[in-house]
C-alpha cells in the first residue's frame, strides 16, 4: 500500500475513533478517552508536528502505546495552519478545550509530549495548561525566522505565521515542572537551538550523538520509544538516562554550547529584542 494512501487510512480511523473538541482558530483538538478517571485519572496532552504527526506511525498508534494501553487520556493538539501554535485566539482555544476535558474527566495530573514543532508546542504549553511534566523531541527553540536566519527549515510556513504569540520558551518554563528534551547533537539547524534551552535542576535536556533531526527513528528501532514516554510520566530519570543511552544520548553538560551561544551578546541581546518587538 503506498505510504499517501496508508496515511490517509490512519487518519480517518483516528478522527472516527476520536472526539472532537474543538475546531476554532486553526485549532483542531481530539481525545482519545482513558479507562481512568477521577483520583486515578491523568491524560497526556500531544502537541502533533508538522503535516500532524506524533511519532510518524499516525495518531492512533502512538496513543495505544503512549497511553499505557488505553489507562491514560491521550488529547491531540494540532494546528491545522502549521504555525507553531501561535495566535492569541488559537492558544485560547487550546487553554479553554483542554482545562474542560480535564474537568470533566477530574484528571488530576497532565504530561505534554510533542516532536519537532510539537515538542516546541508541548514546552511552550505546558505550563499553563497545568502540566506536571513535558516531554519533547528536537524541538525548536524559537520559530521566528529573524531568530536564526541560518535556519531556513519550514521557512515557507514560518514566514505565514501573522502573529507570535507566544513568549519565549526560557519565560514560559516553570519551574515546578519536569522536562525532558531531546535533539541530536551534530544537527546544523537542532544546534542553534539546543544550545539556546536554558538548564537548570528540573531540565534533563540529552544530546544524541546524530546529525539528523530525526531522534524518533532510533528510539523506535532501539525498541525504547514508549518507554521513554513512560520514565518522562512516571519522573524516572534514572530510568531516563539509562534508556537514552541506547541510543547513545547523553545528557548536555552545564553551559555546554556548540558554538558557545551563552557568551554571544550579539545572539541574547537579538533574541531579546525578537520577543519584545513582536
Amino acid at each position: 500500500m503506498r505510504i499517501g494512501i496508508r496515511k490517509s487510512l490512519r487518519q480517518a480511523m483516528f478522527r472516527l475513533k476520536s472526539r472532537s473538541l474543538c475546531e476554532e482558530a486553526g485549532a483542531d483538538i481530539r481525545a482519545l478517552a482513558g479507562r481512568e478517571d477521577g483520583g486515578e485519572g491523568g491524560g497526556i496532552v500531544v502537541f502533533t508536528s508538522y503535516n500532524a504527526n506524533a511519532a510518524k506511525r499516525g495518531l492512533l498508534e502512538f496513543a495505544a502505546s503512549a497511553s499505557n494501553q488505553g489507562a491514560r487520556h491521550c488529547i491531540f493538539v494540532t494546528d491545522r495552519r502549521q504555525g507553531w501554535f501561535q495566535g492569541q485566539d488559537f492558544s485560547s482555544a487550546v487553554l479553554r478545550a483542554v482545562s474542560d476535558y480535564v474537568s470533566r474527566h477530574r484528571l488530576t495530573r497532565l504530561m505534554t509530549v510533542g516532536v519537532s514543532m510539537g515538542g516546541y508546542g508541548a514546552v511552550s504549553y505546558a505550563a499553563e495548561l497545568g502540566a506536571d511534566s513535558a516531554l519533547a523531541f528536537a524541538p525548536q527553540y524559537c520559530p521566528r525566522p529573524g531568530t536564526f536566519p541560518a535556519d531556513q527549515r519550514w521557512a515557507e510556513a514560518r514566514a505565514r505565521i501573522p502573529e507570535f504569540s507566544r513568549p519565549s520558551l526560557n519565560e514560559s518554563m516553570g519551574s515546578q515542572i519536569q522536562y525532558t528534551l531531546l535533539h541530536g547533537r551534530w544537527n546544523a539547524e537542532d544546534s542553534q537551538h539546543w544550545q539556546a534551552f536554558a538548564q537548570g535542576s528540573k531540565i534533563d535536556h540529552f544530546l544524541a550523538d546524530r546529525s539528523s533531526h530525526d531522534v524518533i527513528d532510533p528510539l523506535r528501532e532501539a525498541g525504547v520509544l514508549y518507554p521513554v514516554v513512560d520514565a518522562a510520566w512516571v519522573k524516572d530519570r534514572t530510568r531516563m538516562r539509562n534508556l537514552m543511552r541506547k541510543i547513545s544520548a547523553l545528557p548536555r553538560a552545564v553551559g555546554e554550547c556548540a558554538e558557545n551561544l551563552n557568551n554571544n551578546r550579539a545572539l541574547n541581546a537579538q533574541l531579546t529584542t525578537s520577543y519584545a518587538t513582536n
